[in-house]
């Protein structure tokens, strides 16, 4: 699969429709809501009902704080004893703090990406469903028989059905995650001034026949460019925008996604290390997508232009059997690249010239002692003269 910027807008894959519908009833259920329905409310918000719940296991921990306080005071348990277990407490009333804010601001993005429509289908579906279910109120805050905050319940995968959640650490609490723009927009300036200069123009280098040409490459003598700008354009994005890139515009099914990023410190076939598989996959498309895009560039270059402008006219005047004058000791010599009905060609002024001259019959004739001032004769003008 290869990423195409026009493709990546179609999604028409049956996963992606059943990840669509499981959302549009997220939204309806959220927000396509009447007048009536929002002032004649049959249960309280899932959101206040984390909220009650969050509380009653405040007071809880609160309870236990202060029965140890009350043992301590009757000796029933020595003050070791006592510490390690207000240290627990102490761990109790954090954890819980962890859980309720983190929960409420990953709802609250997941919330607000719904509404706007701009959640990625690079995101876990175990994930998203978790989220959907804290939403709902399938999802419990509590303490376990060892007094640990967790977050219990059950949660409904949009393929596979339903899971059971248990969760103990805050930052296993999903996040969701926007879909990236269009990658293009970053890429395409990039792939549009490789191997340009800072003008703009295609580097000088000699080509296969010894001549001077203005050559911004062949595509693979970039690669160390492209790998470096790439990885760092993945770094940027971080490892969600990578599997949005994956999701949201190469369309890769969501499982495959998952089984990529769970593949960590991955090696491909060239060599080069990757934080993970999904990762060396996105790489693997950007770069075929920019190989595709690459134009090479190759202007002529002036000097090449002149050479091959003074051969034309040398040609021609072998033709009309006219011997050129030969222009040595140049005092000053300009060329610049001009447009002529013959085309693009270079125009050479010289002057001041000191060396003997010879005509067709090959004698030479001592020039005066006065330099001699010749017109000055482009290859323009000796292809116009000898044609």
């Amino acid at each position: 699969m290869e990423y195409n910027p026009q493709e990546a807008l179609q999604k028409t894959s049956p996963e992606q429709q059943i990840i669509r519908a499981a959302r549009n009833v997220e939204y309806d259920r959220k927000f396509k809501k009447s007048a009536e329905d929002k002032i004649n409310q049959e249960n309280p918000t899932p959101q206040g009902v984390f909220k009650v719940q969050s509380q009653a296991v405040a007071r809880e921990i609160v309870g236990k704080a202060n029965d140890l306080v009350n043992k301590k005071g009757k000796g029933e348990i020595s003050n070791a004893e006592f510490a390690a277990k207000m240290a627990m407490v102490d761990q109790m009333v954090d954890n819980l703090g962890n859980f309720t804010k983190t929960t409420e601001a990953n709802l609250a993005l997941y919330n607000d990406m719904l509404k706007n429509g701009t959640l990625s289908y690079g995101i876990d579906q175990h994930e998203e469903a978790v989220l959907q279910a804290i939403d709902r109120g399938d999802v419990k805050l509590a303490l376990d028989k060892e007094g640990r905050v967790k977050m219990e319940g059950v949660g409904k995968h949009p393929t596979k059905g339903k899971f059971d959640i248990n969760i103990y650490d805050f930052v296993n609490i999903p996040k969701p995650f926007r879909k990236i723009k269009p990658i293009n927009l970053l890429v395409d300036p990039f792939i549009k001034n490789l191997g340009l200069d800072e003008n703009g123009m295609p580097r000088a280098r000699t080509n296969e026949n010894g001549q001077l040409v203005y050559d911004s490459g062949d595509f693979a003598e970039h690669d160390k460019e492209v790998l470096d700008f790439t990885l760092n354009a993945l770094e940027n994005v971080g490892p969600e925008g990578v599997r949005s890139f994956l999701g949201d515009h190469l369309n890769i099914p969501n499982e495959q996604i998952k089984s990529l990023a769970e593949d960590v410190n991955f090696v491909d076939e060239d060599g080069v290390e990757f934080e993970d598989a999904a990762q060396a996959e996105a790489f693997k498309n950007l770069n075929g997508y920019m190989g595709n895009k690459y134009t090479r560039q190759v202007r002529p270059h002036p000097d090449t232009i002149a050479s091959q402008a003074a051969q034309s006219a040398a040609n021609i005047a072998s033709e009309k059997q006219v011997s050129l004058p030969v222009q040595e000791q140049v005092q000053a010599q300009e060329t610049e690249v001009m447009e002529t009905p013959q085309g693009v060609i270079a125009e050479t002024a010289s002057e001041d010239i000191n060396e003997p001259i010879t005509m067709d019959l090959g004698q030479p004739i001592q020039a005066e002692s006065t330099p001699i001032k010749m017109k000055e004769l482009s290859a323009a003008d000796l292809i116009k003269k000898y044609s």
